[in-house]
C-alpha cells in the first residue's frame, strides 16, 4: 500500500510587504499557495492509495476566504482523482475556545476526504479511525489543552482487523525539545515512550516543519513543512514522504521547488575592511540563484561602528536593494546585537523572536517562556486566536 505524508501547510501565511504582481496577494503567501498546489500536483502524479496530513492545513484559526477556497480546490483535486485523504486539525487549525469552531469541518464534505477536528460539534472528538482496506488510520486531531491530547493518544488501540495499523498526529516530542523550539502558542508535547507503546506500523507526525526520524525508530517521522516559514528554516528542505507498507517500511523523500533561502555562515569581521567583507560574502553567494528571488540571512560578529558604516553604504544597502527580502543581523565588540539599515518590518511575531534573541537573560528556559507568551498575545492581537 503506498500512502504520502504531508504536514504544515500553513495556508494564509503571509510575511513582509511584497505582493505579487498578477495577483496583488501577498508574496509569500502565493508562495506558500504555490507550494501546496505544487504538492498536490505531485500526490496526483504519484496516485497513492491515500494521502495523510499531519495538521497546520491553515496558518491560522480564522483562515481568509482565500486560503479556504484554495484548501477546498485542492481538496476537492484529490477526491476526484480518487484519492482518499485524512487530514486533521494541528495547533494552528485549533482555537483555545471550543465554541469557535473551525472551518475545517467543511472539508469533511467532500467525497473521500477525512477531516478530523476537536469541534464539540463534529462527530468525532477529536478521534476517528478510518478503515481502507487492509488498512486502518487512527487520526488524533490537536486539543485545546495537552492532557486532552494524551488522554486520546492513551486510549488508542491497533485494529486487529487489517494488515497494518497508521496514526497521523500533530504535536511536538519531549525529546527533541531542546533541539527543535518552535515556540508557538497552543503547542503541546507528547513523549517518544507514549508514541512506542501504541504500537503502529508507521506514526506520521506533523508540527516539526524539518523533515525528520524520530529517535532510532524508522516508523516514527515528521514530514516537514511544505514551505520554509522564517530565516530560521533555512537550511529545510520543503517537501513531503512517500512510504510503501509491505513486508518492510520503504519510504522516498520527494522535494518541493519553492523561494530559495540564502543563509551565509557566520562572518568574523575583525581586521577586516569593507571591501574584504564585501568580497566574503559575494564569494559565499550560491552558484546559479537569482539575487532578486532570494531570501537572504547574515550574520556578522566583531564589527566595528566606522567600517559597519562603510560597508553599508559600498555594498550592503545595494544588496539589500537587490534580493527578495534580507535578515541581516550585526554583532558589535561589545556584544550588542542589531540589525542592518534597510530592513523591512518583519512580520510582528518574527519581529518580537529576533528582538528577544538580542536580549540578555539569565536562563534560556526564561527566554522561551517569554517567547512562547508573547507570540501567544500577538497572535489574539492579530486575531489569529481567541482572546481569553
Amino acid at each position: 500500500m503506498k500512502i504520502v505524508h504531508l504536514s504544515d501547510t500553513h495556508l494564509g501565511y503571509r510575511q513582509f510587504y511584497r505582493v505579487d504582481p498578477v495577483s496583488g496577494v501577498n508574496q509569500r503567501e502565493q508562495d506558500v499557495y504555490h507550494a501546496f498546489t505544487q504538492a498536490i500536483d505531485k500526490i496526483i502524479e504519484l496516485n497513492p492509495d491515500l494521502l495523510l496530513h499531519a495538521g497546520d492545513l491553515f496558518d491560522t484559526v480564522r483562515p481568509t476566504n482565500r486560503a479556504v477556497n484554495l484548501a477546498v480546490q485542492q481538496f476537492g483535486r484529490l477526491s476526484r482523482a480518487n484519492i482518499p485523504a485524512v487530514v486533521i486539525a494541528g495547533n494552528h487549525d485549533t482555537p483555545k475556545m471550543a465554541t469557535t469552531g473551525t472551518i475545517m469541518q467543511s472539508l469533511d464534505q467532500l467525497p473521500l476526504i477525512h477531516a478530523i477536528t476537536s469541534d464539540p460539534t463534529g462527530k468525532d472528538q477529536g478521534y476517528r479511525m478510518i478503515k481502507l482496506a487492509n488498512l486502518a488510520v487512527h487520526a488524533v486531531a490537536d486539543a485545546p489543552v495537552s492532557d486532552q491530547l494524551v488522554e486520546r493518544l492513551e486510549a488508542v488501540r491497533p485494529c486487529s482487523e487489517v494488515d497494518w495499523n497508521v496514526l497521523v498526529l500533530h504535536a511536538g516530542v519531549r525529546q527533541l525539545q531542546e533541539r527543535i523550539y518552535s515556540g508557538e502558542f497552543n503547542e503541546h508535547y507528547v513523549s517518544l515512550d507514549l508514541l512506542e507503546s501504541l504500537d503502529m506500523d508507521y506514526l506520521a507526525l506533523g508540527h516539526y516543519h524539518r523533515r525528520m526520524q524520530v529517535g532510532g525508530n524508522p516508523n516514527i517521522r515528521y514530514s516537514g513543512g511544505t514551505e520554509r516559514f522564517s530565516f530560521n528554516e533555512a537550511e529545510y528542505s520543503p517537501g513531503f514522504l512517500e512510504l510503501t507498507l509491505g513486508d518492510e517500511l520503504s519510504i522516498i523523500e520527494h522535494k518541493l521547488e519553492t523561494r530559495p533561502f540564502v543563509r551565509i555562515g557566520e562572518i568574523d569581521a575583525a581586521g577586516k575592511t569593507a571591501g574584504e567583507l564585501a568580497r566574503t560574502i559575494e564569494n559565499q553567494w550560491p552558484e546559479g540563484v537569482a539575487r532578486q528571488d532570494a531570501l537572504f540571512s547574515l550574520t556578522l560578529v566583531n564589527l566595528d561602528s566606522s567600517t559597519r558604516s562603510r560597508l553599508e553604504e559600498q555594498y550592503l544597502q545595494e544588496l539589500i536593494n537587490q534580493v527578495f527580502e534580507t535578515e541581516i543581523k550585526i554583532v558589535g565588540k561589545d556584544g550588542k546585537v542589531t540589525l542592518g539599515r534597510g530592513l523591512e518590518i518583519q512580520d510582528l511575531r518574527q519581529e518580537f523572536t529576533t528582538y528577544l534573541e538580542s536580549c540578555e537573560l539569565a536562563e534560556d528556559e526564561e527566554k522561551q517562556a517569554i517567547l512562547t507568551t508573547g507570540n501567544q498575545y500577538l497572535a489574539w492581537a492579530l486575531g489569529e486566536e481567541d482572546a481569553v
